[in-house]
């Protein structure tokens, strides 16, 4: 299976970045392909300019990477720390306000409206 594992921590020395790389690891050991996403260590762009909400906006390049792996990947693992109720906003805006979600090439907003584990 081709599974995509994104993480929104801060810091490299986290906890949330040690189970990122055990299920990294233990998923290649099993034998599945794996596409890893760090986004803090990406310095990956969350806001959303407003040019890109059109359905016919050209999109960089980093966000139609992202955009084409959710879309092939067979399983997603987000892992994220739980702060004050809400992930972090790095995460917020590559998942469902942002620019991910928005992309008519990965899925629309609603498609990731279903309940999170």
């Amino acid at each position: 299976m081709k599974i995509s594992v994104i993480l929104a921590h801060p810091d490299p020395e986290s906890f949330n970045r040690a189970i990122a790389r055990t299920a990294v690891e233990q998923l290649e050991s099993n034998g599945h392909s794996v596409l890893f996403h760090d986004l803090y260590a990406e310095n990956f762009e969350a806001l959303l300019p407003g040019q890109e909400i059109r359905p016919e906006a050209i999109l960089p390049p980093v966000i139609r990477r992202h955009c084409q792996e959710i879309a092939e990947a067979e399983g997603i693992i987000i892992i994220h720390p739980n702060w004050w109720g809400q992930p972090p906003a790095i995460l917020k805006g590559w998942r469902r306000s942002g620019r991910i979600a928005f992309s008519g090439s990965a899925a629309s907003p609603l498609s990731f409206a279903g309940p999170s584990v």
